[in-house]
């Protein structure tokens, strides 16, 4: 912590501290997401937005469009075509990816 007063430069010593006490602040706060059932509050955006949206078609659509994207990038731009594609497979997988991880509620 003193080198965060001390220099001007933030260190990586100075990211890992910070990560460390991010991750023993945020430890004991981590719940497992599950869907809202019907009549649930929350439960008609939930189903426009996930069902309707992300896991439709309007999700595959714009994934497989950003994949083209970040293919047709990755030979010219290299750092916008890798994260593109990262970007488009977590939107088609993305209510996979949601109840892996888990979400903070």
């Amino acid at each position: 912590m003193v080198t965060l007063l001390r220099g001007k430069a933030f260190r990586t010593a100075d990211a890992a501290i910070l990560f460390i006490l991010a991750a023993f602040a945020g430890a004991g706060m981590a719940h497992a997401f599950a869907a809202p059932s019907v009549g649930d509050l929350g439960y008609d955006i939930y189903d426009i937005v996930v069902n309707q949206g992300v896991k439709g078609p309007l999700g595959f659509v714009g994934g497989v469009a950003a994949f083209l994207f970040g293919v047709s990038r990755l030979f010219s731009n290299i750092m916008i075509g890798i994260p593109t594609i990262v970007a488009a497979v977590c939107l088609i997988k993305a209510d996979s990816i949601l109840q892996t991880f888990g979400l903070v509620v």
